[in-house]
């Protein structure tokens, strides 16, 4: 198709989803916030007749100053069978699992028609975290967060990943690409369309969605793999040093970089370096889980002060999920000097 025609039928369809839109109480503007293969992401706003009849839109929205939302257009027209029937559903049924945590994006409702699939999602228009590390570059002129806005936002990511877990949700697509920030700089998780119920507590997944450079060692090695543990690793060493820490598009290469384990930048603490060695084993079992890393020593600052703002807010949050320990536990944890105390924390849902 030429492409005058093609603008042409783009017009088209883009008239055609904000009349859908208008009719289901969202002015849907020009302004695309994300793409997909098949999909297109737009910033809309909520009408007020759509907030006096939809009563869990007006109960997401109140307290955000706002009514704006993101309305992901997917056309099933174009899209394959099995990503109509496996990965939209995938995704649908994996937002409403993990609905109602700070730190996972929500799902306000969806409807659709024959050519298309809308999902209305919770507004985090910032940026995602690739384009946060890297602007961090532009701005500051230094490679990567620092470690104390490294540690907010990881987190932030460990209270999300937690929650999906306890939801019976693991992710299988943790990147930065998939972790917005919104205007506030809280972080959310969002693009579950590989999502997968766990029914069994720590059994192995057979199929692996996530892309080549977050590949687990387990899946170089042709095995089963027990979770996103090096993708967490992957995320967080990005996010300290703006650099993946093996880059490489060979199987048999990258296993052998993952064998000698990750350099670090001169001046990262031990801590964080730990920590990432910790996500970044050959032998899941000898990776850090979600208990160790809501104990670690490196992780602790942010842990104690998030636990405290937790407390106070449990009237408020619903059923968010944070790390948390017990304040003995943090004592006994650092003044061991172990940064990975096994047992000592608890993750629990509030």
């Amino acid at each position: 198709m030429k492409g005058s025609a093609r603008r042409k039928l783009d017009q088209q369809n883009f008239t055609e989803q904000v009349c859908e839109c208008r009719d289901n109480g969202y002015l849907l503007s020009s302004r695309k916030i994300g793409s997909g293969a098949f999909s297109k992401v737009y910033l809309a706003y909520t009408t007020h007749e759509c907030m006096q009849h939809n009563p869990k839109l007006a109960s997401d929205l109140r307290g955000k100053h706002h009514a704006m939302v993101a309305i992901k257009i997917i056309s099933t027209a174009e899209a394959p069978v099995e990503f109509s029937q496996k990965f939209l559903p995938c995704e649908i049924s994996s937002l409403n699992a993990t609905y109602k945590h700070l730190n996972v994006v929500q799902l306000h409702e969806t409807y659709q028609n024959s050519q298309r699939s809308y999902l209305v999602l919770e507004l985090a228009a910032r940026s995602d975290l690739l384009e946060h590390i890297n602007a961090v570059l532009d701005h500051r002129g230094r490679p990567g967060l620092d470690e104390e806005e490294a540690r907010r936002v990881f987190w932030q990511l460990v209270s999300a990943v937690a929650h999906c877990h306890s939801s019976g949700i693991v992710h299988r697509d943790l990147k930065c690409e998939n972790i917005l920030l919104d205007d506030q700089g809280l972080l959310k998780l969002t693009d579950f369309g590989f999502g997968n119920r766990s029914g069994l507590r720590n059994s192995p997944l057979s199929t692996f969605c996530s892309s080549v450079a977050y590949t687990a060692p387990e899946i170089l090695m042709s095995k089963k793999y027990n979770g996103e543990q090096a993708d967490r690793g992957i995320i967080l060493s990005a996010m300290v040093t703006r650099k993946l820490p093996f880059k490489e598009h060979q199987p048999h290469r990258m296993l052998h970089l993952m064998r000698h384990g990750p350099t670090f930048r001169p001046g990262m603490s031990p801590e964080c370096q730990d920590l990432i060695r910790g996500f970044l084993q050959l032998r899941p079992r000898a990776c850090v889980d979600l208990q160790q890393v809501a104990a670690h020593c490196w992780m602790l600052p942010t842990a104690l002060a998030s636990t405290a703002a937790a407390s106070s807010a449990q009237g408020h949050s619903g059923s968010n999920a944070r790390p948390s320990r017990r304040a003995s536990s943090a004592g006994s944890a650092s003044s061991s000097g172990s940064c990975r105390p096994g047992s000592a924390a608890r993750l629990t849902s509030a």
